[in-house]
């Protein structure tokens, strides 16, 4: 009988039952833990290019933000030449999870899966040399510049310069070998007679170049012309004495292109951690400098597509737990709130529900045999008078159910019922023997 069955089951509810719901809610929880809704990683691997650059020192700054927020950051630098933190992010299997790059190497990213956080601040494409004299960069032909190797970006800004100023290509000497660092002391040592490099105005070469004595900082000829072949640059005015006025460094307002900086991430990254390192970039990038003015950084309008999660953050969209607690509680709280806490309601419903199935079943049970004895009562006086004959066919009946009955094993909780239903058995066994002895 299904009733038998249920009422085995009954006695099997914790093999059968609870313990697989259990094991079931155990293995829900790290499901989403891991999958659905996982926490972020404790730590960052930040792509800064060469040693003691812009972007090193960019890199040092989010460091010391992200570990305030307890994220800890490992710092890769490159040498010059090898892999800058556009092409890190570009391999798949490296360890690089962020990193800086200038707007003109938008183009370049197509085949990295990388998505910008932000523009987080100005490249001004900087002309130095130690010609005296000189204020145009049409005055460089028959030099040599050190502008970086053939076919990278500052090479090709430094050609369509060139050509601006009516200076062709070959009427330069180019040099491949030195850059950063490298070149602006080949620059101090007048084995090179100009360079053109791109950088932030806090980038060790920058400011060692621009308050060197004997190194003139040049203006650009047609700045908006170039721009306009060339969206990625922007035209803006130095002002004199901008960098350092008690030097009057530069010596006069100068004409400039920059190119944006950004913020660069995998597509890949967890959403939490983009926006922490969103967050430090406003406590970084907020603050005005000779290049920038208060709140100007960071911006949204970037050369490289923008993260789903920067747009949000752009309009002030995100988790209100962040906003109520700090950083590492804000994404236990929704774990716990979003993942864990619906499997256990879940859970403790159906271990609720579970023990009322099987008391809706031994209730059905036990009905059964109270309506069949409610319809063998109804019908012993009708027998009794119209057909004798019938009560030894119901007196039969009436010895199954007693058998049925006291062969079900209930739980100890219906013994009460059970034996109620055993008497009123009795009672009715009882009647339907005087009957019949009449």
């Amino acid at each position: 009988m299904k009733s038998a069955a249920m009422l085995r089951l009954y006695r099997q509810r914790w093999g059968l039952c609870y313990i697989p719901i259990l094991l079931t809610c155990a293995l829900a929880i790290w499901v989403a833990a891991h999958w659905i809704y996982p926490l972020p990683p404790k730590s960052l691997v930040l792509a800064a290019g060469v040693p003691q650059g812009g972007f090193s020192q960019m890199a040092e700054q989010y460091r010391d933000e992200l570990e305030r927020r307890g994220i800890a950051v490992d710092i890769v630098s490159s040498a010059a030449g090898a892999l800058g933190p556009l092409q890190h992010l570009a391999v798949a299997n490296d360890p690089v999870q962020a990193g800086f790059a200038h707007g003109l190497l938008a183009e370049r990213g197509a085949e990295a899966r990388v998505q910008a956080l932000a523009v987080i601040g100005k490249q001004p494409v900087w002309v130095f040399t130690h010609q005296s004299g000189a204020t145009s960069i049409s005055q460089l032909r028959n030099l040599t510049i050190a502008a970086g190797p053939p076919g990278s970006a500052t090479r090709e800004v430094a050609v369509q310069l060139l050509a601006q100023a009516q200076v062709k290509p070959g009427e330069v000497t180019w040099d491949d070998v030195h850059q950063g660092m490298a070149a602006a002391s080949e620059l101090l040592e007048h084995r090179v007679d100009a360079m053109i490099t791109i950088g932030t105005g806090d980038a060790p070469t920058i400011r060692l170049l621009s308050r060197s004595p004997g190194i003139h900082m040049l203006g650009l000829e047609r700045a908006d012309g170039l721009a306009a072949r060339e969206p990625r640059l922007h035209p803006f005015i130095l002002p004199q004495g901008a960098i350092e006025l008690r030097g009057d460094v530069p010596p006069r307002d100068l004409t400039m292109l920059y190119t944006s900086t950004n913020l660069l991430v995998r597509e890949t990254m967890h959403p939490a951690l983009q926006r922490a390192m969103l967050d430090a970039a406003s406590d970084i990038h907020s603050v005005p400098t000779f290049l920038q003015r208060l709140n100007e950084y960071p911006d949204y309008q970037s050369d490289f597509p923008l993260s789903p999660t920067a747009q949000l953050y752009a309009t002030g969209q995100r988790p209100w737990l962040e906003t109520a607690l700090p950083y590492w509680w804000a994404q236990l709280a929704g774990l716990l709130l979003y993942a864990v806490l619906p499997i256990l309601l879940f859970t403790g419903a159906a271990l609720v529900w579970i023990p009322r199935l099987f008391s809706l079943r031994v209730d059905a049970v036990l009905a059964h045999y109270y309506g069949e004895l409610n319809f063998l009562e109804n019908d012993l006086e009708a027998a009794a008078s119209e057909a004798p004959i019938k009560l030894k066919g119901m007196l039969g009946k009436l010895d199954r159910m007693e058998q049925e009955v006291a062969s079900l094993d209930l739980p100890d909780r219906f013994s009460d019922r059970w034996y109620t239903l055993r008497e009123h058995l009795v009672d009715a066994r009882e009647r339907l023997l005087k009957l019949r002895s009449r």
